[in-house]
């Protein structure tokens, strides 16, 4: 069974509130794939996954040091953020995803021709790489943009040619830093990609327990 630690150590959203993740819980169960919330940092170590779903808090150099180690070590790694620097989450996520080689833009992205319910801010995009065939097309709600910094990292998902970033940037709006032991550091522009308000658009379900398990 696939161990994941949700973090909370650094005040993200819990995985236990049942109006926002319930079926995420749900298809992570009949899935075989644990999820616990976690809330100290050096307990990360006895899991296989590790997630931080819109964490408010910065990273300290030497978690981000022990965060490294178990990347190395093998481990998955998630952090995911959200539009325009909200709460500045865009800087709170680059105190780790930088070590990656992985920075997040706070910019916004809309696109008016590829969204859901005509909403540009709803994001709708077959652009993937590196991901299962089960991962056609997905919905990424409210996202900024990423850029890489490092040879190691490689895109997940990116914009369609329609989509836009209000800061000019490139429309990379997922990527992973691949490191030799086989350990992943997974980046998103979105946290809300697999809530229950999204989760069963398109191929989220599918991509979110990749996500759990890569």
């Amino acid at each position: 069974m696939r161990k994941v630690a949700w973090s909370l150590a650094h005040q993200e959203f819990i995985i236990s509130d049942h109006y926002y993740f319930s079926k995420l819980q749900k298809y992570a169960k009949e899935a075989g794939i644990q999820i616990d919330e976690v809330d100290e940092v050096e307990r990360f170590s006895n899991y296989d996954t590790i997630i931080f779903n819109y964490p408010e808090i910065p990273f300290k150099p030497e978690e981000v040091d022990f965060i490294e180690e178990l990347v190395k070590k093998g481990k998955t790694v998630g952090i995911f953020g959200y539009y325009k620097n909200e709460d500045r989450i865009a800087d709170t996520c680059n105190t780790l995803s930088e070590r990656f080689g992985i920075h997040f833009n706070g910019d916004i992205v809309v696109d008016n021709v590829n969204n859901y319910e005509n909403d540009n801010l709803l994001i709708v995009t077959g652009d993937t790489y590196n991901l299962p065939d089960t991962v056609g097309k997905v919905m990424l709600a409210c996202t900024d943009t990423l850029v890489t910094r490092k040879p190691e990292v490689r895109p997940l998902i990116h914009g369609e040619s329609t989509a836009e970033s209000q800061q000019g940037n490139d429309i990379l709006l997922f990527a992973e830093y691949v490191d030799p032991s086989g350990g992943k550091f997974i980046a998103g522009g979105t946290c809300v990609f697999w809530d229950n308000y999204s989760i069963d658009l398109y191929n989220n379900r599918e991509f979110s327990l990749n996500l759990l398990t890569r």
